[in-house]
C-alpha cells in the first residue's frame, strides 16, 4: 500500500523527523531545542499544509 500522507518536524525550518504519529516526537524536540522554532506540517504528494 502507497503511502498517501506523512507527519514532518521542522525546527528552524529544517526537516528533523518523519512519520505518522508526531505528538510525542513533538514535545521531545522541543524540550530539546527550547529557543528555536518546532513546527509540524502534514506532507502529501501534492502539497505540505502547515498546521
Amino acid at each position: 500500500m502507497e503511502k498517501r500522507f506523512e507527519y514532518v518536524i521542522k525546527v528552524n525550518g529544517e526537516v528533523v523527523w518523519r512519520g505518522l504519529n508526531p505528538k510525542e516526537k513533538y514535545w521531545e524536540l522541543k524540550r530539546e531545542n527550547p529557543n528555536k522554532e518546532v513546527a509540524i506540517a502534514w506532507r502529501t504528494k501534492e502539497k505540505v499544509l502547515v498546521c
